[in-house]
Parts: C-alpha cells; sequence; structure tokens
C-alpha cells in the first residue's frame, strides 16, 4: 500500500493528461486482479498446503520484483509531462516547488474536487471492503455454493474486475478529451449501473452451482463497479500540481484502506446490532453507499474542470515567471552597484538555491558577458589560491592572510 501514491505519482510524470487515466487503469486493474487472485490461491492452495504457503508465495515474489523494479526504474522529469511546463524545462531550468504543510492542507480544504475525490472514495470503498472479505463465505454459505464453485465465482469476479479497470481507463480517457465534464458523469452512470449486477447476484434464488448466471452476474458487476474507480486518481492527478500529487494521492489510499476496513465493520454491527441476516446486510450497504457515490461523482462534473484549468493556469503562470527571469537575466540593464551585487549574487555558493534564480544550475545554462565573467573571474581565483597553497612552504599561514573567495569575485 506505500507504494500505491509513489506509482501514481510517477505515472503523472511519465504520461500527459490525455494518456493517464488508460496508465492508472491498467495498474488498477492489475491490483484488484490480484486481490482476487490472492483469494483465489489462497483458498485453492490452503486446504493442502496450509495458509502459510499463499503468504510465502506471495512475499517472495513482491521482494523479486521490488528488487527488479528497484535495477531498471528511472525516475521521470518531475512535471515533463504538463504541456504547459515543458517550454521551461525545455529551456533548462526545473521545476523546483516543493510542497508545504500549508499548501497540503489548502488543497484538501479549499479545492471542491479534492474534498469531493476524498469523500466518495470512502463511500464508494465501504461495500468493496465488505465483498473482500465475505462474498467469498456469502456464496459458500449463503447460496448453497461448494467452496470450489464460491472460489471460481469469485475468481469470475475478479476477471471481471480487470476488464472494468482497462476498459474503463479507455473509456475514460475518450470522455475526458470529449469534454472534462464528462468523465464525472462516465464515473457516475457506471457506479449506478454497477449496483444492478449485484443484487442479481445475491438475490437470485435460481443457481446453486457456477453457472453461467452467477459467473455473468459477478463479471458484470465487477467490471461495472471498477469503470470508476480506475478514473478517480486520474481526476486527482489532473486537479492538483506535481509537487501536491504525491501527498494527495496518499491521502485518498489512506481513506480506501480505512473504508474498506470500516465495511466489514459495519456489515457484522448491522447483523449484530440489528439482528439482520448477511444477504439484508450486502443489500443495504450496495444501495446505500454506491447511490450517495454516485450523486457525488455527478456534483464533481460541475467542480473538476474549473479545478483542472486553475491547476494548468498556475502552472503556466509559473513557467512564464521562471523563463522570464531566465531570459531577464542577460538583458536587464543595472547601475553599476546593482551589476556588483549580482555579480556576487552569482559566484555566491551560500546563496540558497530555492530562493534565487541565480542557482549553479542557471549559472551553468547562462552563457550572457555577466555569467561569463563572474565564472571565469571565480575559476582564476581559485586556481590561484590552490597554486600558491601548493608551492608555498607556509601557504596554510598565507592562505588565512588572502581574502576569501566571495572578496576576489567582486
Amino acid at each position: 500500500s506505500g507504494s500505491v501514491p509513489v506509482v501514481f505519482s510517477l505515472l503523472s510524470d511519465w504520461f500527459d493528461d490525455e494518456e493517464r487515466n488508460a496508465a492508472s487503469s491498467g495498474f488498477t486493474a492489475m491490483m484488484g486482479a490480484g486481490i482476487i487472485l490472492g483469494q483465489v490461491f489462497a483458498g485453492w492452495t490452503g486446504p493442502t498446503a496450509g495458509w502459510r504457503y499463499s503468504f510465502l508465495a506471495s512475499g517472495t515474489i513482491t521482494i523479486l520484483l521490488a528488487v527488479v523494479t528497484m535495477i531498471c526504474l528511472r525516475e521521470p522529469i518531475r512535471g515533463g509531462k504538463e504541456k504547459v511546463l515543458q517550454k521551461m524545462i525545455a529551456s533548462g531550468t526545473r521545476y523546483d516547488k516543493k510542497l508545504t504543510w500549508s499548501q497540503f492542507a489548502s488543497s484538501m480544504t479549499r479545492n471542491s474536487s479534492n474534498f469531493l475525490l476524498m469523500i466518495q472514495g470512502f463511500f464508494c470503498n465501504i461495500p468493496w471492503g465488505m465483498m473482500f472479505v465475505f462474498l467469498n463465505d456469502f456464496l459458500s454459505q449463503e447460496k448453497g455454493l461448494t467452496v470450489s464453485d464460491a472460489t471460481f465465482v469469485v475468481a469470475v469476479f475478479g476477471f471481471g474486475c480487470a476488464a472494468g479497470g482497462i476498459f474503463g481507463g479507455y473509456l475514460g480517457g475518450l470522455a475526458n478529451r470529449a469534454n472534462r465534464s464528462y468523465l464525472p458523469l462516465f464515473m457516475s452512470l457506471t457506479t449506478y449501473l454497477g449496483i444492478l449486477p449485484f443484487l442479481a447476484l445475491l438475490n437470485d434464488p435460481t443457481y446453486t452451482q457456477a453457472s453461467w448466471k452467477p459467473c455473468l452476474y459477478a463479471f458484470a458487476g465487477g467490471c461495472l463497479a471498477s469503470m470508476p474507480s480506475v478514473n478517480v486518481r486520474p481526476c486527482i492527478i489532473n486537479c492538483n500540481p506535481p509537487e501536491i500529487r504525491g501527498a494527495a494521492l496518499t491521502a485518498a489510499n489512506l481513506v480506501i484502506n480505512a473504508a474498506r476496513g470500516t465495511g466489514a465493520f459495519f456489515l457484522t454491527s448491522m447483523m449484530t446490532m440489528w439482528g439482520i441476516d448477511r444477504q439484508s446486510g450486502f443489500n443495504v450497504l450496495i444501495i446505500v453507499f454506491w447511490t450517495i457515490t454516485a450523486i457525488q461523482l455527478a456534483v464533481l462534473a460541475k467542480t473538476l474542470p474549473a479545478d483542472q484549468e486553475q491547476m494548468l493556469t498556475e502552472l503556466a503562470t509559473y513557467a512564464d515567471s521562471k523563463i522570464a527571469l531566465a531570459n531577464g537575466y542577460g538583458s536587464i540593464s543595472v547601475d553599476e552597484d546593482n551589476h556588483s551585487e549580482l555579480e556576487s549574487q552569482c559566484c555566491d555558493n551560500t546563496v540558497d538555491d530555492d530562493r534565487t534564480i541565480y542557482s549553479i544550475e542557471t549559472l551553468s545554462t547562462s552563457f550572457d558577458a555577466v555569467a561569463a565573467r563572474s565564472s571565469l573571474k571565480f575559476i582564476g581565483s581559485s586556481l590561484t589560491e590552490t597554486g600558491s597553497f601548493i608551492c608555498s612552504p607556509c601557504g596554510a599561514k598565507n592562505r588565512s592572510k588572502r581574502p576569501p573567495l566571495d572578496s576576489l569575485a567582486e
């Protein structure tokens, strides 16, 4: 779980806003398929090999893939796929804004899309958590399927989740390219439609084995319910600047995990406190929470385009200011006092890179007369001092009497 926000943040720097839905859907589909297939693997191997075997196999594969990732993966340029930043990055100026706690708090409270995405993530994942924990047991106990048949239906459900993740990302990308408001509406519609096949799977009394009916219900339910989920994280990415995305995705991941744990708690609490059966609890939680989620996503259709446009405008303003400062550095007209001050800033290694445009990186990419003269003077004074120290027997004593390099550069 700890790597999930980092992966989505990296995806935002590998893919532009038109490709992020497809890229994110592939990763999300694999996560969902892994959860379901892990349950299937444990169900098949547990009775013969013991419950420890599934943990051993999963942990071994995860460690091996982590090593491969560490060796093969290369970190992308931060903000490199934002169209409004590409001109700035091509000019040699990096995107160096850093996250602060006040920025994060502001983005979570003042950005309406962030707030809606976090809240809907909680409501949406309560039924998911309930299904991850109890669906297999429900099919084998309440519906009368054998353990192997119930495991097979859950496996079909997992394949439906994977298919829904892939197709949902593709269709979500098409909707986003057509109109930014269409993506939340697509998510809202598929959330609501996803209720129907699950109700059929829970309430159809005509099947007692893994026939085509429960398999169709499970596949359709997993497919439809996964379509909105794979598009949530691209929405978070698209309405937050690069320095906030990782933290926002981490917050969303915490909300999702908390909701999944809460789903199982809600169901057992309803059964204990109100004496309802598990089938009724399934029906109530799915209908209530996914209906609320669909309404929240419909409201998101109004806020997401505005918040995304505001974010892009702020990035464009930042990029223009950085480009203007970089270009104006060689052409600005200054008097002698300001000229000396400028030279001292260029040669002073103690100047904080985050507080001035005249950083070492900027200096190395600026080829105007002031930068060249300052660089040559600094290099010459450094060589002079080094040579004197080596050749003179009293180098250390003489070196202490010479003025510092900053004064020579002036």
